[in-house]
């Protein structure tokens, strides 16, 4: 009888799983975090930052009714969306335009690819590239390789990551307005005097230590002699998926560039190390064989970053 009774437990807490999974998976929620920053400027004290990541060609309720009510719902100044908004199985953009097609329009929007969108990020910033395309028909801008957003006399700098092209390829089809665009950002942002930075990354660049392959890329192919690689104040990441399978108590159990177990640092959420702080937004979608395609203790999200001052 008791060994009866705790087969129908086993069965009970299966099926409750089971659901409680289904359900997690289909919807969708706003993680609302607070990055906290001694030289952020005065003017953007509680400035919002709205961040959407790795859709990977999920929809949310038909032409993305239940993401757009919810983004609809918030306050934000500005949107940046971190890439990868098609998978390997799905790479249609209808999902990505049901999005771009109920965003409110009247807010700065800005975007970059991740490694599932294009061999080479910014190779394909022209016109004829399909996602270039896209996101121009809904005003939403290439975030390359800046922009500097004002607020009266102040302002902040969001720049794309340098180290982005190590793990591309076809970095020879960079057309020629790009690299001009390119170094007169670079010129101008050398001209200030220790702006507030932003880096916008798809891949997050870890923030506990330089990765060994990282530190031979920026010294041997960028020619950079400085020990630091953390050339940000605050840096909003996407691709790992937040670890996708999460446990409670053990967190990730598996993130894309971090393998098992990999912790928390660079896979999710905010962590700051000297005075650089990273926030790894879970994003929307899922990776990995049809039979993986769901998420476990990990309900998919957008970010919503407010910005303080000490």
């Amino acid at each position: 009888m008791k060994r009866i009774k705790f087969v129908w437990i086993v069965i009970g807490a299966l099926i409750i799983f089971i659901l409680g999974t289904i359900w997690s998976n289909s919807h969708v929620t706003v993680d609302k975090v607070t990055l906290t920053h001694n030289r952020l400027p005065a003017a953007f004290d509680n400035y919002k930052i709205l961040q959407i990541s790795d859709l990977q060609g999920k929809e949310f309720g038909s032409k993305q009714k239940r993401l757009v009510k919810l983004i609809k719902k918030q306050q934000y100044d500005l949107v940046v969306f971190t890439g990868d908004y098609i998978s390997e199985e799905q790479e249609d953009l209808q999902p990505l335009e049901n999005l771009l097609k109920g965003m409110p329009k009247n807010k700065e929007m800005y975007y970059i690819l991740g490694d599932k969108d294009a061999d080479n990020s910014t190779a394909a910033l022209k016109k004829g590239d399909r996602f270039y395309d896209l996101f121009t028909k809904y005003n939403v801008k290439p975030l390359y390789p800046g922009m500097e957003i004002k607020k009266g006399k102040e302002s902040i700098w969001l720049k794309t990551n340098p180290y982005v092209g190590m793990n591309e390829v076809g970095g020879s089809e960079i057309s020629s307005q790009l690299i001009q665009e390119k170094e007169e950002f670079e010129a101008q942002y050398k001209e200030q005097q220790d702006p507030f930075t932003i880096e916008i990354s798809h891949r997050p660049t870890e923030i506990d230590s330089e990765n060994p392959d990282l530190h031979d890329y920026r010294i041997t192919t960028l020619n950079e002699r400085g020990e630091e690689w953390r050339h940000w104040d605050v840096s909003l990441n996407g691709h790992t998926l937040g670890g996708q399978f999460r446990l409670p108590l053990l967190g990730p159990l598996y993130a894309p560039n971090f393998g098992l177990f990999p912790g928390k640092v660079n896979v999710t959420g905010v962590h700051t190390i000297d005075n650089h702080t990273q926030y790894v937004n879970n994003g929307l979608g899922v990776s990995g064989p049809l039979f993986m395609k769901f998420r476990v203790f990990n309900t998919p999200s957008v970010g919503l970053i407010t910005l303080k001052t000490k």
